[in-house]
């Protein structure tokens, strides 16, 4: 029979949660920062290298005590009700709820896990700079922290800004917790509930067995990592512990060492491997455990005297959760496999769970003491940030992680993670690229995030008209009518580049084929008497007038009166007679010939402009089929002009093109290709694939996903993460887009 120890007081190893400073018990402080997730496995070499190199100044630059949390839980699922309809007076909100609905639905049917790192920065204690392990057998009569009585967390908070910036030099977002994110973390460790006043922790009955603790409802099993891999291994090898399949707590204590006591140490320890070494020579003995362990000795040596390496003290928890005793068993067996094809060798401190428990939690605190002596370059191999799904609390819904199941949540709008809020959808025909571009417009809607649509194949009428957006029909003889000089006749901001002008010159040229040096400045100065001298509101017709009468019969002047006079003209020049103020509009250009297109196109990209610059607001630009109008150069001009400097106005440029290689023919299709900060890459042809692979820095493996990739498919390149997804929509986000497209 094995006996209990009961002791209801489990949970006042905090003391006070204050000013974003966690108070243990005897006042030592511990401050806890939150980062994002980075996906270094899809990362391209040179990335690695520069990562890695960031994670070793990361190493060096502490001056105390840090520890690496690792957390793997399920994502819980809310409440799956579908709304109702009645109950929300905003169609967005409504629409919103649905989507909600449907991410819980999916969570509560597959188990969907939950990657999380945060680094505990603890104070540095000059008393205390030997090894932890050295103090094991006399140091043992109190589990309380040691607290630097002039170090209230000041100096901790300092550290914590340096480290923020470290991790932004990775790739990483890093954010010190504030009092409610701390209550909430803590609440969730202990299985208690975060009340006004109250800490986040409730103390809680346990019991501490052998080889498990139970608290609360829950059993907890841990695990000290007493052997690490045998091997040279590269950074990335802790990626299975982080695709664990269940509740899993790791718990990384590094201490930096003083060089000096180091080099001491290696010191005495290079000279009795050498006296070994003469020992086994002169009695003709090999020893196979020593070999190769001399030069590894003199190799570190000779990195630590040249300030290339740093020591520290290493000591690894890792600790596994579950709700019974069997399902605890059954995880204690996948994690021992787990570690096993990693080469490290664990063990169970038995009847020490409770300590084992809380040296895995971010608390800051080594209550084991197991730890081994690590330099820099292996340390580095043990970089936590190696999986990204992209699952933010709030953001557009792109789909699920193909890899690790997660939902991918974030928003493109995000001005710390992303430059600008471009995207770009490559794919060939019939890989999903316009119903992934629609889910991100729809996903936006849901947000209060607007859309403008320019659409060449009439894909998206039946869902603009849904949402109560405005589509119109630009076609000869349609009736509606954006006028050609609308940009010039909104004043713009003092520090604006006035650009207006050239850009109707540019539409000019575009429908007299070319506009040679003197035509162009002939049709400028009459443009600006035209603008000067208007008592109603100018139109294309009034400069073809003055034109006519200034030069009759001039190659400019005979060109476009056929664009003034007409359909044409009903359609190029004639005051705006539709209402662009919805929140979605559309314009469906399917129904103009090959002729039209082009200037069609860039005489909406000009009101397009003028919009954005006089309403600025938070909004999707969609340009489906953008490779059509690559070829023409003013389009090809105002589109880069327009990527570069959307931001500035809260916009977000979609370009949708199913042939890569149209971007990449001319140098300012590459410029047009690479701008955006997000891709979604779709199914691909080889040789298409190969463009993307120099354009982008992609690996073998992204390669060949792309070119084996299924409809739905895509490699999401946001930032620095790389991520296999399938786009995943609601079901309403589904029959709107399918019905729009007459399917």
């Amino acid at each position: 029979m094995v006996k209990l120890f009961r002791r209801p007081t489990f949970g006042n190893e905090v003391s006070a949660v204050q000013d974003g400073v966690i108070r243990l018990r005897g006042g030592a402080p511990r401050i806890i920062v939150g980062t994002s997730s980075l996906n270094f496995e899809g990362m391209a070499p040179e990335q690695q290298s520069r990562t890695i190199q960031a994670f070793r100044d990361l190493l060096h630059a502490q001056s105390g005590p840090m520890q690496l949390y690792l957390r793997v839980r399920r994502v819980p699922a809310a409440d799956p009700t579908e709304p109702h309809p009645p109950d929300f007076r905003d169609p967005r909100a409504y629409l919103a709820a649905l989507t909600r609905s449907f991410v819980n639905t999916h969570l509560q049917d597959t188990p969907v896990y939950q990657r999380e790192v945060f680094v505990v920065l603890g104070p540095a204690e000059p008393a205390r700079q030997l090894l932890h392990s050295w103090l094991f057998r006399f140091d043992r009569t109190s589990e309380q922290a040691r607290c630097v009585a002039t170090d209230f967390g000041t100096p901790l908070r300092n550290r914590a800004q340096a480290l923020s910036e470290s991790l932004r030099r990775i790739g990483v977002k890093g954010r010190v917790l504030d009092d409610q994110s701390l209550a909430t973390l803590l609440a969730q460790l202990y299985d208690g509930h975060a009340d006004e006043g109250d800490p986040g922790v409730r103390r809680r009955a346990y019991a501490d067995r052998a080889d498990n603790v139970a608290v609360g409802s829950l059993y907890y099993a841990s695990f000290v990592v007493n052997r690490y891999p045998g091997e040279e291994v590269e950074p990335g090898w802790l990626l299975p512990l982080l695709s664990f399949k269940g509740e899993l707590h790791a718990g990384i204590h590094i201490l930096p060492l003083e060089t000096d006591r180091m080099l001491m140490l290696l010191h005495n320890r290079i000279r009795d491997l050498r006296a070994n070494d003469l020992a086994n020579l002169e009695s003709g003995a090999v020893d196979h455990t020593a070999m190769g362990t001399l030069p590894d000795a003199l190799t570190v040596h000779q990195a630590l005297a040249r300030n290339e390496e740093k020591a520290f003290a290493v000591s690894f928890y890792l600790t596994i959760g579950a709700e019974n005793p069997v399902e605890l068993r059954t995880q204690a067996d996948a994690l021992r496999a787990s570690c096993r094809r990693m080469m490290l060798q664990t063990v169970q401190p038995f009847f020490e769970m409770r300590q084992a428990l809380l040296s895995s939690w971010p608390l800051g605190t080594d209550l084991l003491g197991r730890e081994h002596i690590l330099h820099t370059s292996a340390l580095t191999t043990m970089l936590p940030w190696l999986q990204e799904d992209l699952a933010d609390a709030e953001g557009h819904y792109w789909g699920y992680n193909k890899e690790t199941g997660g939902l991918c949540v974030f928003d493109p709008f995000d001005t710390e993670r992303f430059s600008n809020a471009n995207i770009a959808v490559l794919a060939h025909s019939g890989a999903g690229k316009s119903y992934a571009a629609a889910s991100v417009v729809l996903s936006g809607h849901t947000r209060g995030i607007g859309a403008i649509v320019i659409d060449p194949e009439a894909e998206y009428g039946g869902m603009i008209r849904s949402l109560g957006g405005t589509y119109l029909h630009l076609a000869a003889g349609s009736g509606h009518a954006i006028n050609a000089l609308d940009p010039l006749l909104f004043a713009v901001e003092s520090d604006e580049p006035t650009d207006q002008l050239s850009d109707v010159l540019d539409l000019i040229g575009l429908m007299c084929g070319r506009l040679d040096e003197v035509e162009r400045a002939h049709v400028e100065s009459i443009t600006r008497l035209v603008i000067a001298n208007a008592h109603t509101t100018p139109v294309l017709g009034d400069i073809w007038r003055q034109l006519d009468g200034a030069q009759p019969g001039s190659r400019v002047s005979t060109i476009l009166r056929r664009w003034v006079t007409g359909d044409l003209g009903r359609l190029f020049s004639a005051p705006t007679n539709v209402d662009l103020g919805a929140d979605i509009v559309g314009f469906n250009l399917r129904d103009l010939s090959d002729e039209l297109v082009p200037p069609s196109c860039l005489l909406l990209a000009n009101w397009l402009w003028t919009a954005l610059r006089r309403d600025r607001r938070p909004r999707h630009l969609l340009i489906d089929e953008v490779g059509l109008l690559l070829e023409h150069e003013p389009i090809r001009r105002f589109l880069i002009r327009l990527a570069r400097r959307i931001r500035k106005y809260g916009g977000s440029l979609i370009l949708v093109s199913q042939n890569p290689g149209d971007f990449f023919e001319t140098k300012d299709g590459a410029v047009l290709a690479t701008n955006p900060s997000i891709l979604l890459l779709g199914s691909q042809k080889h040789s298409e694939a190969m463009k993307l692979q120099k354009a982008f820095n992609l690996t073998e493996r992204q390669v060949n996903y792309l070119e084996t990739a299924e409809r739905g498919d895509f490699l999401l390149v946001a930032g620095p993460n790389r991520v296999p997804v399938h786009v995943m929509v609601p079901p309403w986000m589904d029959e709107l887009i399918v019905k729009s497209r007459g399917h």
